[in-house]
């Protein structure tokens, strides 16, 4: 199996599963809950584990929240932050950023015409001072293009607003420093590393998580609860509502880990050299309609799609005679495929594991796929 589907999910290295498996026999207990030896065991992996995705993100502990996933983050947002007036987000984006702010205070900006942020469009609406939030993905999981996210940030602080990043894709291509990032709050989910699926981080600026309502009210958060007063616990807990998951918050410890012992420069470089020397040889394909290019600061993902062809025969097909595993859909971009007015596109993503090998295999698969049903 060739497997060119990681901006979906990632494959889980032997020692993430090591290291659940082993939470689950010898670690099983209530985190922060049980007064007894496995829950102090549980208690303690789960802490050092956020104290792992905080040195990853180059961030503190009590920045570090963990969530179920990246969706999950972004709503605890979108509900939890005081300030209710517009928020800004593009259409070139995945539908969690479109869809978790609501409707009624929500500026959808348009891509500009080659499918990109358009920033310009922002800055005209942040002078309007009328803006509480700028909500953007940090890398496209169509494109693989980034928007300029230092200059965002200082406009949008100028005018008032905060910036979310949604780093869903850009996590796994290496450390993220939210300092130097600059961002007030930014989400990833931890299955894309190579973690578990179940278990995302929403970290945030200490002020900033400070302004965060509690939207998801339960056991876990408090510190008291007599005669009708609720006293909430400290940040990151205060926002963790119910039992947790805990072996996956470990998975996802394990994965960064397993990150953390490979050389982050190399990694980044061999993921750029496979995403550069994949656009270069589908380039050559007939029919074929790229829309990623090899240009700065893209990273991650490779979408395309052939005229005349359904891009879910060509994904079926891939699976089914070639056991090539490769993403067919709207990418959970649909708003960006109407705009540039095409049905869904296929798109080929890679983590630390795959190789050139694995592109040469694959394009050659898509070119007998495609020779056959153009016939």
């Amino acid at each position: 199996m060739v497997y060119l589907d990681s901006a979906a999910t990632g494959l889980r290295p032997k020692a993430v599963v090591d290291a659940v498996l082993e939470a689950m026999v010898s670690k099983t207990g209530g985190v922060h809950r049980s007064v007894n030896y496995l829950g102090d065991r549980a208690t303690e992996a789960y802490e050092e584990s956020r104290l792992t995705v905080a040195r990853w993100i180059g961030g503190l502990e009590n920045e570090v929240v963990f969530t179920r996933n990246t969706t999950e983050a972004l709503n605890l947002i979108a509900h939890g932050w005081p300030d209710r007036r517009r928020v800004l987000v593009s259409a070139t984006d995945h539908h969690s950023s479109l869809l978790s702010w609501g409707d009624s205070r929500t500026t959808t900006i348009p891509p500009r015409i080659d499918g990109r942020v358009d920033e310009e469009a922002i800055y005209k609406e942040l002078a309007l001072r009328d803006v509480a939030v700028v909500c953007l993905s940090h890398v496209s999981n169509v494109t693989g293009q980034m928007p300029d996210i230092e200059s965002i940030v200082e406009r949008a602080h100028h005018h008032g607003a905060i910036v979310v990043l949604d780093a869903a894709q850009s996590a796994p291509h290496g450390p993220l420093e939210t300092q130097s990032l600059g961002c007030d709050f930014l989400a990833f989910s931890g299955h894309k590393l190579g973690s578990p699926a179940g278990v995302g981080v929403l970290w945030g600026k200490p002020e900033c998580l400070r302004r965060l309502e509690v939207v998801s009210k339960g056991g876990g958060i408090l510190q008291s609860l007599r005669g009708g007063e609720i006293r909430y616990k400290d940040d990151p807990w205060r926002l963790e509502a119910g039992t947790p998951a805990i072996e996956s918050v470990i998975g996802l410890a394990a994965a960064i880990d397993y990150l953390r012992g490979l050389d982050c420069e190399q990694v980044v470089e061999h993921l750029k050299c496979l995403r550069s020397y994949a656009i270069e040889k589908l380039s050559l394909l007939p029919r074929i309609r790229l829309l990623s290019a090899n240009e700065q600061g893209a990273m991650g993902p490779v979408s395309f799609y052939f005229e005349g062809l359904p891009s879910h025969v060509i994904a079926r097909g891939l699976s089914d005679s070639y056991g090539v595993c490769v993403r067919s859909g709207f990418q959970c971009a649909e708003p960006l495929h109407e705009f540039l007015g095409i049905g869904p596109s296929l798109r080929l993503s890679f983590f630390v594991y795959n190789q050139v090998s694995d592109i040469d295999f694959a394009i050659e698969s898509i070119r007998s796929l495609v020779s056959l049903n153009a016939r």
